[in-house]
């Protein structure tokens, strides 16, 4: 059960394979403090917190609600739920009131993992959830989103408090408990467009799948680059789950900055993204330079696709840009692919990372990806 071959389907055993074969690669990049996380380093910081909720009480099965804004931690307890054969289940970091109470009372979690700044939140709902168990993270003085105001404060006695720092155990080596591909991985909530948000099962093979079609133009030489909250498919799943299936880096950063984005590229040496929406023409907005196809980033998954997306691709060196049609149901059943580094106006060769133009026109037409021409 624990060879590299029959778990490929589970994303923390590939962690764990990779640890064990490019103990020394990066994983993650936490660009907020400028902190990286080889593939060992993590793997043993994640097997510290799993070991320590197995240690807690927590069996297979159990669902344990995530509610934090540091990605790094929420990436560490991610991967540790799931090695504890735990269901993730990530609440909306942005939610209060009633939008925060709905997912605790239909997720019913045995643990509630959070961070100090959002005990206030939880306090004033106290009354509105289940008696839960709660994990509290807590910055230190010299992290970057240490806040003096929210330093002190306690949940409420009803979730039953606990600090961070006495889940993690000293036990480093990976808990290998007995998972298959069609086990449960996470409850994730729809954005309620239509009706209030349904929280959606999905199984390690769901995840397996949907990051299938990106993950294959990525090799251990590229760095996905995430901004995007990880409560939703695209963080947790798309970019951190993609990369680590195939042994790349993650580079994550706690929002999107339209001002900063470019140097945060080049800091980590990025070579993939995912642009949404208003993202793009903030990044178009910028003052144009002679330096803008001057970076790393060669593939570029865009939803929804502008009609403009010629002048992105060649502004800023493009080789490729995805796109396609998903939902938090159903995952990533629909694709499409347009090159525009053909007309040598995409990465510069000095700077491209990963598969060339050639490779990666080769692997999408092996998938039966439509595959257009940019002008």
């Amino acid at each position: 059960m624990n060879s590299f071959g029959t778990q490929e389907e589970l994303v923390h055993r590939q962690v764990e394979q990779w640890a064990v074969i490019q103990p020394n690669h990066p994983f993650v990049y936490y660009g907020e403090q400028r902190k990286t996380l080889t593939y060992k380093a993590f793997n043993d910081r994640v097997n510290q917190v799993a070991n320590g909720l197995l240690e807690e009480g927590i069996a297979k099965g159990d669902r344990i609600s995530v509610f934090m804004k540091n990605p790094l931690m929420t990436t560490v307890a991610m991967f540790a739920i799931w090695k504890c054969g735990a269901v993730f289940c990530p609440i909306n970091f942005n939610f209060k009131g009633k939008l925060l109470s709905y997912p605790l009372n239909d997720t019913n979690p045995i643990i509630l993992i959070t961070e100090r700044s959002m005990v206030g939140r939880l306090n004033d709902i106290a009354y509105d959830v289940p008696c839960v168990n709660a994990i509290v993270y807590s910055p230190s003085f010299r992290d970057h989103d240490y806040e003096e105001d929210s330093a002190k404060e306690r949940l409420h006695s009803i979730y039953n408090e606990k600090d961070w720092s006495l889940v993690v155990s000293e036990n480093r080596n990976n808990p290998n408990v007995d998972l298959n591909y069609f086990d449960m991985a996470n409850i994730i909530y729809t954005s309620g467009t239509t009706g209030p948000a349904k929280g959606v099962v999905q199984s390690h093979r769901w995840v397996y799948g949907y990051t299938r079609g990106l993950r294959r133009l990525v090799t251990r030489e590229d760095v996905v680059y995430n901004d995007l909250p990880l409560y939703h498919v695209g963080g947790a799943f798309a970019n951190i789950a993609r990369a680590a299936f195939v042994g790349a880096g993650i580079a994550l950063y706690d929002k999107f900055s339209p001002t900063q984005f470019w140097k945060r590229i080049k800091d980590s040496q990025a070579t993939c993204a995912i642009l949404l929406d208003v993202m793009i023409p903030w990044l178009m907005n910028a003052e144009t330079k002679n330096t803008d196809r001057e970076n790393t980033l060669n593939k570029v998954h865009m939803q929804p696709l502008p009609n403009y997306h010629q002048e992105v691709a060649h502004r800023f060196g493009f080789d490729v840009i995805t796109s396609g049609f998903g939902q938090t149901e159903v995952g990533n059943p629909l694709s499409s692919a347009i090159l525009h580094g053909l007309d040598g106006k995409g990465t510069p060769d000095y700077l491209r990372r990963g598969y060339t133009l050639d490779e990666m026109t080769a692997l999408l037409k092996d998938d039966g990806v439509p595959i257009m021409r940019g002008g």
